[in-house]
């Protein structure tokens, strides 16, 4: 069994991948939300014989007992105990009401967390992305009802671009975000989402990676623009370069 992973200050995210993967019988503390990515994994819960398909997703509630057998590769989300409370979704007991569902779009979310878990520095676009599956697990498969905010002319929306655009080269993260429009991670997340599409750090890393461009194009090095634009060196620039641009920075200097 091989793994990566990626920890963060409530969550922790685990891609495990190998031949037929076997757990025997254990428990978690922590809510553990698992997309099976590869394989049909027989499941026992809470002395239930269970089936989680490919592409289906598990959602466990602290304290079941669990075993499982047959997976080759997954991608984990571990959540603490108080989770839900901590970034103010919830003063109840939050449950997950199905043990399994077949969700695309959960899936798809699920495996856009895998590349973070290769990524040793902190990174707020993985925590992002996490609020972006619980997003979906939490309106479907939960009990709890969490603010929604559909107005894309609300005016808290400027000030969270304001402060992304005030400078680039600095990521904030998503408690700096909210603490500045009073609103949780969640809600912040849906409100930007709403108005201009994508997420803000999303939204920030699309400037950035333009104004890299702008950069680039006045004749500025592939090095000095990773350099002034915060990226973690070259290589990450290039990385966030060439999935937006489809050619490297180098080259694209060249031109």
């Amino acid at each position: 069994m091989k793994q990566k992973r990626y920890k963060g200050e409530n969550f922790e995210i685990a891609f495990i991948w190998g031949d037929r993967l076997t757990f025997p019988q254990h428990t978690h503390d922590e809510y553990v939300l698992s997309c099976n990515l590869s394989g049909d994994e027989k499941l026992t819960l809470d002395g239930r014989e269970l089936e989680a398909a490919e592409n289906c997703t598990t959602l466990y509630n602290p304290g079941q007992v669990q075993a499982g057998d047959g997976t080759d590769c997954l991608i984990s989300l571990y959540l603490v105990p108080h989770f839900f409370e901590s970034e103010m979704l919830s003063t109840i007991n939050a449950v997950f009401e199905k043990p399994i569902v077949n969700d695309n779009e959960l899936r798809r979310s699920f495996s856009s967390l895998i590349s973070f878990t290769f990524d040793e520095s902190p990174n707020s676009e993985a925590e992002e992305q996490i609020f972006n599956v619980l997003d979906i697990a939490i309106s479907r498969y939960m009990l709890l009802t969490t603010e929604v905010i559909v107005d894309t002319s609300d005016w808290r929306i400027k000030i969270i671009k304001d402060i992304l655009l005030d400078d680039l080269s600095r990521t904030p993260s998503l408690n700096e975000l909210a603490d500045r429009v009073c609103l949780n991670k969640l809600a912040l997340l849906r409100m930007f989402s709403n108005a201009t599409g994508v997420p803000p750090i999303t939204w920030q890393r699309h400037r950035r990676v333009a104004r890299a461009r702008e950069l680039l194009n006045q004749g500025m090095s592939a090095a000095q623009t990773a350099c002034e634009m915060g990226f973690s060196d070259q290589a990450h620039l290039t990385r966030q370069f060439s999935s937006a641009y489809g050619i490297s920075p180098a080259r694209f200097a060249q031109r």
